[in-house]
């Protein structure tokens, strides 16, 4: 279930500083048992001596204890099953479960780590990490780069069903009179209607005014007055008929174009409130655009239209997320960009960010709390004892190979003291 090989890093701190201060307390330890032989053999000599013996000796049982100590946290001293030693790797599995309880009850809570974000601005960082366009670039390339992934999903064949299925239901229920007379409302009381009319009057004054267009109206017109016998005209009065018919309606599409107050223009806005009104109101409208709406959507062809525009529309994406020169990749640096200036100046924007990250994060630490607990625990559990006690030994052992070297001073001293005080007594 887990890898139970320890990471490098874990299995290299300094273990040549470790086997440095093991030589040292070892050597300390040797140096006060060769002290101790030195001194006795030459306490008759002269009483001083004896105080040497004594604090070599204290300084032997003091380093040998707390040598036993030390090693008895990793393993049996000298091989012996000794109860009570070898104490991390048999309590390898309990240290696991304290380990992760006390993740849980001292880091994990969710007021602490609430008070943590509280002091953590995620937005405003996320401003200023989005505000350097190489970042906003990286970015932007990540994500074109899964698009094509993300829309292949998008493009396939129930996706595209649903979808096409989707926007019918939708439509369906949409009110499109009332919506397109509020659409024309909206129009009309900037005034686009007007502007639009006028383009497109311009437009047929600049095409009627044409020589050309004129001679092809005025023949098509006096030939269909000739061919009418009740008029009574030939064909070269036709012509004249038709092309003063002609440069008339020429003339008046011009004063059309160049006429504001032109009575056309008037009739043309009393009939855009008059639609937009009977669209808002008149039921027969409203029936009557509905049943277009729905004779639209009935067609059989309706799904095959949508699914065939949507996956020319995917591909498109696709296409140009793929591409060295993205349009897509630069709109995305674009939109990060701005999105980067919009939280740097709006603090209103940065505050509600930053409550959402906190209330999203705090959820998912509340739906993760017992994963990430039971976690610690398994993944302690899953380590190899002897491997993990080599481990902790190499990173915490330097530290407590000075306990074997201050026990063995310290011992030097009790020994000295008491050696003092026996004298002291006897005498």
């Amino acid at each position: 279930m887990y890898n139970t090989d320890m990471s490098t890093e874990a299995r290299a701190p300094d273990v040549w500083s470790l086997a440095r201060m093991k030589a040292v307390a070892m050597a300390l330890l040797l140096g006060a048992a060769a002290t101790y032989v030195f001194a006795t053999l030459m306490e008759p000599r002269h009483p001083g001596w004896g105080y040497l013996a004594a604090a070599a000796e204290a300084a032997m049982i003091g380093a040998l204890a707390d040598w036993f100590a030390v090693v008895a946290l990793f393993r049996h001293p000298l091989g012996l099953p000794i109860p009570h030693t070898a104490i991390i790797p048999a309590n390898k599995d309990r240290l696991g479960r304290r380990l992760a309880e006390f993740l849980d009850h001292h880091f994990l809570t969710r007021d602490r780590v609430d008070e943590a974000l509280a002091r953590w601005d995620v937005a405003g960082d996320m401003g200023r990490w989005l505000n350097d366009t190489d970042h906003a670039s990286r970015l932007a390339r990540v994500l074109c780069d899964a698009m094509p992934d993300v829309l292949d999903t998008l493009d396939r064949q129930p996706v595209r069903t649903w979808l096409a299925g989707l926007g019918q239901r939708l439509l369906r229920e949409v009110d499109l009179a009332s919506l397109g007379g509020q659409a024309i409302d909206a129009l009309t009381g900037q005034r686009h209607h007007q502007r639009w009319l006028d383009s497109l009057l311009d437009e047929l004054a600049a095409w009627a005014a044409r020589d050309r267009v004129q001679e092809q109206l005025t023949e098509v017109l006096a030939r269909e007055l000739a061919q009418l016998r009740y008029v009574g005209l030939d064909q070269v009065a036709a012509r004249l008929a038709t092309r003063k018919l002609v440069t008339a309606l020429t003339r008046t599409l011009e004063e059309v174009a160049t006429d504001p107050e032109h009575e056309w223009r008037h009739r043309f806005d009393a009939w855009v409130d008059r639609t937009a009104s009977r669209l808002q109101t008149d039921p027969q409208w409203q029936q009557q655009v509905a049943d277009w709406r729905d004779a639209w959507l009935s067609q059989p062809r309706w799904h095959t239209s949508v699914e065939a525009w949507w996956h020319d529309f995917v591909a498109r994406l696709r296409n140009d997320a793929q591409a060295p020169d993205s349009r897509l990749h630069e709109h995305m640096i674009t939109l990060l960009q701005a999105l980067a200036c919009q939280i740097d100046t709006d603090e209103d924007l940065r505050r509600g960010l930053n409550r959402q990250f906190r209330t999203v994060l705090l959820s998912i630490l509340d739906r993760s709390r017992p994963a990430i607990v039971a976690f610690v625990s398994e993944r302690v559990q899953a380590w190899d004892a002897r491997e993990m006690s080599e481990v902790l030994e190499n990173h915490i052992g330097r530290d407590l190979q000075f306990i074997r070297i201050n026990g063995t001073m310290v011992g030097a001293l009790v020994g000295v003291l008491l050696h003092a005080l026996t004298e002291a007594w006897l005498r």
